[in-house]
Order: structure tokens, then C-alpha cells, then sequence
């Protein structure tokens, strides 16, 4: 598929999603809470809890241009309370109560620089990826729009999360290494290796889930508020398996499209070798791949840890009882199902692309995978 084609595909995707018909279910009860955006156009006295009383203007939404008296905060609550002054940017959080709306300045308006940073890293993926980081650009924002389209709503409808994500999942890979790599056998490898490797990852984490016997929010506190918001019925411990096989896909395009390249590499550069020496050869390449990929997504989730696990340690427990709670256990699960798909994966796409080599006359006899 050349630049201008992938182009195009990836636009209509895009359109596709922005056109979707709207999946989320209908509200069952008042918002608990409600996010506007505002900015800061007076200070106030000190107010009752001990911070100060600030006027602000919604700047946007159904109250926009309304000024209203609001309580400083931070985003911990008020014993967090930043400096604000008069035309900062603000986030205003309003919860309804018997005598009125509490409102509150939570945080910082940061989309701006968040703006800044994004244009700076699309700018450098097209500069040094050239056509193909255009191409990955679209076919990321392709993946988010699934996400923020497709899998949130239909999960808060009550899908099933597991086979949800299982062929988002794979409908996201498909997408974007068709889009980054073109229609190549190497391509269709990568993607049947993928898919692969997700459904045993969505099966190893499930056993591990019922082994470890997790409760339902399995330590997660946004869980917790998800329950308390009156969506008591969504499956927890299913959408935390789901979490488990999207953070195991960002890893796996890379396993797979790695792997299956080198097959096709390895056979250009020696026709006339047979395809289980092909596939052997690749296998050597992957082996050091695993070691690099995986030790990458356990510093992913430990660095994502890493003030729980400082937390832990001051207290100076016993590892193995800190392991053992499921705070922590959770976390573990996830690591090694995770990892153990990137494993599984790398002999599935090395056997699939070398499978997929074109046959030669000499080497179309017999297929036994022996060293």
C-alpha cells in the first residue's frame, strides 16, 4: 500500500469513527460531578475549610459566562492548594448538595501545553519517520479513537470486557500495521501472531485471576468509584483482564512485526535455505528480543508502582506478605500474563511467517521444525 493510499484509508477510518452513532448508554441518575473549564477573575476571603474563595467564569459548557464563587483546592483536595491568580486557567468541580452547588477550583487547565507537547512529538515523528511516521500518527489516532468510540462505551453498556478488548484488539492491530507496513506477508503474519498471542494472554491472565482469588475491585480504586457512581454491574475484575490485553498490545506489535521482517529478511538473504532453518535462524533473533521486551514491560509496570513500592518498603514488611496482598498481586498477574504473551508470541509469528514463505523447488518437501 503506497504513502498516498494508506493516507486515504486511514482518513475514511478516522471519518468512519467521528461519524459512529453516539454507543453510550443513556444516563441513569444526576452526574455526581461535573468538570467545567473557567478561569480565574477574582480572589476571595478566606473560606470556612481553611482555603480561600476565588470568583471564576465557566468559560465553557451549558454554564458558560456564569461567575461563580469557588472554593480553591488542588487535585489531592484541600490540603493540596496550589497559587492561583487572577487569569489563570482553571478545572472547576461542581457537586450538587441540599443547599446548592459546591464548587470548587481542582486543578490546573493544562490542555494548552499538553498542545505543545503533542505538536512537538508528531513533528518529530514526521521528521525522522518521513512518510511513515505520517502514517503512524494516523494510525494512533486511529487506535484512540476506538478506544474513546467503541471500547469505553460499549463496556459502560455492560458488553463482556474480555471479548471486547480481544477484538478491539485485534481490529486496532490489523489497522495500524496494515496502515505502518502495508499488505505484505510479513504484514498478515505479524497480525495472525498477534491475535494469537492476545487470546492466550486473555486466558493465562483469566487463570491467574481466579487462582489469586481477587475480590471484585482486585485493589483498583477507580473501581471502587465506578461502583459508588451506581455502575455496580460493570465487571470489574473482567475490565482489569481487559487493561491486561490492551497494555500487552503496544508490546506485541513490536514482537510481531519484528519477527515476522526477519523471517522474510533471513529468506531473502539465503533462497535456497529450507524453511525450518529459516525459521530457526528467526528464532535466535527473537530469543534476544524476548529478553529486551520483556524486561521493558516490567519496568513499565513497576515504574507506574514505583511510589506504592517505595511506600512498602519504609514500612519494612515482609516482601513476601507485600506480595501477597492484592494491591500488589494485581500488579504481578499482570507483569507475567502480559509477558508471557510477548514470550508466546514470538515462536507463533516466527512459525506463521515462515509458514507463509513462498515454497522452492527444492525446499517444498517436508516441513518438521527440527533444529
Amino acid at each position: 500500500m503506497g504513502n498516498g493510499w494508506a493516507i486515504i484509508v486511514a482518513c475514511l477510518l478516522l471519518f468512519g469513527l467521528w461519524r459512529l452513532p453516539d454507543l453510550m448508554p443513556p444516563a441513569t441518575s444526576p452526574l455526581a460531578l461535573e468538570l467545567e473549564h473557567g478561569r480565574v477573575v477574582g480572589q476571595g476571603a478566606e473560606a470556612a475549610p481553611g482555603g480561600l474563595t476565588l470568583r471564576v467564569q465557566v468559560l465553557d459548557g451549558p454554564r458558560e459566562g456564569q461567575i461563580l464563587d469557588a472554593s480553591a483546592q488542588g487535585p489531592s483536595g484541600s490540603h493540596d492548594v496550589q497559587i492561583y491568580r487572577n487569569g489563570d486557567e482553571v478545572i472547576l468541580s461542581i457537586s450538587p448538595s441540599a443547599t446548592g452547588p459546591f464548587v470548587a477550583v481542582s486543578d490546573r487547565w493544562r490542555a494548552p501545553a499538553l498542545g505543545w507537547m503533542l505538536g512537538l512529538f508528531a513533528a518529530a515523528v514526521t521528521l525522522v519517520g518521513g512518510w511513515r511516521g505520517i502514517r503512524s500518527l494516523l494510525a494512533l489516532a486511529f487506535t484512540l479513537g476506538v478506544m474513546v468510540r467503541v471500547v469505553v462505551p460499549l463496556l459502560l453498556a455492560g458488553w463482556a470486557p474480555i471479548p471486547v478488548a480481544v477484538v478491539a484488539a485485534a481490529a486496532v492491530n490489523l489497522a495500524t500495521i496494515l496502515l505502518t507496513e502495508g499488505v505484505r506477508r510479513t504484514t498478515l503474519a505479524a497480525v495472525a501472531g498477534t491475535f494469537a498471542a492476545l487470546c492466550l494472554t486473555a486466558v493465562l491472565a483469566a487463570a491467574a485471576t481466579a487462582i489469586a482469588v481477587f475480590t471484585a475491585t482486585q485493589g483498583d480504586e477507580a473501581l471502587g468509584y465506578l461502583q459508588s457512581m451506581g455502575l455496580g454491574g460493570l465487571d470489574a475484575g473482567g475490565l482489569l483482564l481487559a487493561a491486561v490485553i490492551f497494555g500487552a498490545l503496544g508490546v506485541l506489535d513490536d514482537v510481531t512485526v519484528t519477527q515476522a521482517a526477519t523471517v522474510e529478511e533471513l529468506a531473502a538473504a539465503d533462497p535456497a535455505a529450507p524453511r525450518r532453518r529459516v525459521f530457526w535462524r528467526a528464532m535466535n533473533v527473537g530469543r534476544s528480543h524476548i529478553a529486551a521486551t520483556v524486561n521493558t514491560l516490567v519496568l513499565a509496570y513497576a515504574g507506574a508502582s514505583l511510589p506504592l513500592l517505595v511506600l512498602f518498603a519504609a514500612g519494612r514488611q515482609d516482601p513476601l506478605i507485600i506480595a501477597s496482598g492484592e494491591v500488589v498481586a494485581v500488579e504481578v498477574v499482570r507483569t507475567l500474563a502480559g509477558s508471557l504473551g510477548i514470550v508466546a508470541a514470538v515462536p507463533l509469528t516466527t512459525l506463521i511467517a515462515a509458514l507463509a514463505l513462498r515454497p522452492k523447488a527444492s525446499t517444498a518437501r517436508g516441513m518438521a521444525l527440527t533444529p
